[in-house]
């Protein structure tokens, strides 16, 4: 049967809804509470649309051949879970899935486990669960579908607008956090090489050297500890910041996007991340 451009669309919409219905069922018994999974913050999950759509392109040719079919779904849905995390790390600075800590995985973006589930899919996908799908969009009419996928694709591109937003938004939280966090180990540093240098060294200089380099330390010492205060107000700081009602709104939007992904990891700005979930996790929640 050749599939129109309608039926495609249609296709990865309705593959995008029942991973998600999936993703989200497993992660909520998982975690003993309710989770909206998924990058998006309406019920599709793009990843496995797109994976099923892959996987239905290269394996219909030989959809009688569950070895083959098994073979070529799982390589050519893993490729594309690769790609499809790197360019997302890449583009946003966050994992929103990590297999890092699963045995034979490659940078964290795929592993064995992963793949070889894949390949069950493509299987219970292209030999059994498809030809079901395949009559629901073959028995609607030309404009009925039409109409269907129109109304999804104007509501998923907005979907996917705002959530690509957010992860731009923590993107920018995170650098800025990174790099208070860089001028802080910076002035440290400095402290402790001057520190390091004045109790050696400059034992054997003159009073006067002495003076002006311990002066000179003193206030790097000052600097460092009004710096110190300031990490240890920066809470208060953050917070007062994510209180204004813009900015309240925005913060709650990016929490809300990690919580749909709670294995997200950010390998780029550990510290920072880290430094995002424990300001905001409990306080933006109440």
């Amino acid at each position: 049967m050749v599939y129109t451009f309608s039926m495609w669309l249609f296709f990865f919409y309705f593959y995008c809804f029942l991973g998600w219905i999936w993703e989200t069922c497993y992660v909520s018994v998982l975690k003993a509470k309710w989770v909206n999974r998924g990058f998006m913050r309406g019920p599709f999950l793009p990843i496995y649309g797109s994976g099923a759509t892959v996987v239905l392109v290269f394996t219909l040719p030989f959809r009688d051949y569950a070895g083959l079919v098994f073979v070529v779904g799982m390589v050519s849905a893993t490729v594309l879970e690769y790609f499809t995390g790197a360019a997302m790390e890449r583009m946003f600075h966050v994992r929103y899935w990590d297999y890092s800590s699963q045995r034979l995985n490659l940078n964290g973006h795929i592993c064995l486990t992963s793949s070889l589930a894949w390949g069950v899919f493509s299987v219970i996908l292209t030999l059994y669960g498809h030809t079901l799908v395949e009559r629901l969009a073959s028995c609607m009419s030309t404009n009925v579908l039409e109409v269907i996928v129109f109304v999804l694709t104007v509501y998923i591109s907005i979907d996917m607008a705002e959530s690509v937003r957010e992860a731009i938004n923590l993107r920018e939280v995170l650098v800025s956090l990174e790099e208070n966090n860089e001028d802080f180990r910076r002035l440290q540093k400095h402290i402790e090489v001057v520190s390091a240098f004045y109790g050696g060294e400059l034992k054997e200089r003159s009073e006067a050297g002495l003076r002006k380099i311990n002066s000179a330390l003193e206030s790097g010492r000052e600097m460092y500890d009004r710096l110190g205060e300031n990490s240890r107000n920066s809470r208060a700081a953050f917070m007062e910041k994510v209180n204004s009602a813009r900015a309240k709104k925005e913060y709650g939007r990016m929490n809300s996007l990690l919580k749909r992904n709670p294995h997200a990891v950010s390998k780029m700005h550990e510290e920072a991340f880290s430094r995002f979930m424990e300001f905001t996790e409990k306080d933006i929640r109440e």
